[in-house]
């Protein structure tokens, strides 16, 4: 999730392990603090018409964080985090880069960042991108979203500030050829009410290389969101809803002019620190019968920041010819949060 937007828009249990980091070293100017989680699961799905019980991972990670006080009102900041790809096996690679990216915020007037971060887009349209296993499907972020821009998207200079309950939030993508990527850039704008409620929008375009365009035969990336929050006491609500011109995939090789998104999540946590939750995501192309629906229903409890977590998922996906496709699975898991 976006860190310093979201984590005020999402209920604690949410947010837990996202924000937490120990901090090692501070000098009263100089500061490092070291976060992350190990997040294992053993998850039940279909594989080629039977059924596996396989042990996963779900997205572990390490972050690395400094911070230096420049002046009274000024702070930089670096950013450094890793996903890990088999932490319970054996792996090649163990470690790949999720962020990586250089900030300096002022107490007044918002930050200014670069690097490799979570997205402008996603300021807005992650209010809903919050299930502890599954979802996130709908809404476009995750679709080569480093290259395009949408989640954590790489080379970006980004903006971020809030006003009286005003969030902003800017960003421009440098141009990669490698990643079919002439440039890229956005802007969102949302309202914090002081009954927990938060709105906002998002509009997101990357410019396709002339070479993507003819070998895809396709435009350039246009995303245009809304969504909504709801976030008081034991409650959380949220749903977004957005329309992708070029950008998502019913088929390989292929990209639809026209497609719609939405999601939504309901969450009740309980004063013993059980959660549950359950939600949906819905994406449909307009130019023919091909979508993706998927329900989800789940819990979590929180022993002492140890996350024990279950969750379903029925997902639906129905191809450009029609023909359709069920996947279920389900997951229990565990995530030590550091």
């Amino acid at each position: 999730m976006k860190k310093t937007i979201l984590a005020i828009a999402i209920p604690a249990l949410f947010a837990t392990g996202a924000t937490n980091a120990q901090e090692i070293y501070n000098d009263g100017e100089n500061a490092f603090s070291i976060g992350g989680r190990l997040n294992l699961m053993v998850e039940s799905a279909n594989n080629d018409g039977e059924r596996d019980l396989r042990s996963e991972n779900n997205s572990s990670r390490i972050n690395l964080n400094f911070s230096r006080k420049m002046s009274d009102n000024v702070t930089a900041r670096a950013t450094m985090e890793y996903g890990l790809d088999n932490p319970s096996g054996n792996s090649d690679s163990p470690f790949f880069n999720r962020l990586g990216f250089i900030a300096v915020d002022h107490a007044d007037y918002g930050s200014v960042s670069y690097g490799k971060q979570w997205s402008t887009y996603y300021t807005v349209t992650g209010v809903t991108d919050v299930f502890w296993v599954y979802g996130g499907t709908a809404m476009g972020i995750y679709d080569n979203g480093d290259k395009v821009g949408t989640a954590r998207a790489n080379d970006a200079l980004q903006y971020n500030g809030s006003f009286g309950g005003v969030n902003l939030s800017g960003q421009y993508q440098f141009a990669d050829e490698t990643e079919d990527r002439k440039d890229s850039y956005s802007g969102a704008i949302s309202y914090d009410f002081d009954f927990g409620l938060n709105i906002g929008a998002t509009y997101h375009q990357m410019n396709r290389t002339e070479s993507a365009k003819a070998t895809l035969d396709t435009g350039d990336n246009k995303l245009t969101a809304l969504a909504a929050s709801y976030n008081q006491g034991p409650i959380y609500a949220a749903v977004s809803y957005g329309e992708f011109k070029n950008h998502v995939s019913f088929a390989k090789d292929t990209v639809s002019d026209k497609a719609i998104g939405h999601e939504g999540v309901f969450a009740y946590t309980l004063d013993m620190g059980l959660q549950l939750y359950t939600g949906w995501n819905v994406q449909e192309d307009k130019n023919s019968s091909a979508d993706l629906k998927t329900a989800l229903v789940g819990a979590m409890y929180d022993w002492n920041n140890v996350l024990l977590y279950t969750e379903y998922q029925d997902e639906t996906t129905k191809s450009v010819s029609g023909a359709k496709e069920d996947d279920n699975r389900l997951a229990v898991g565990v995530r030590y949060n550091f």
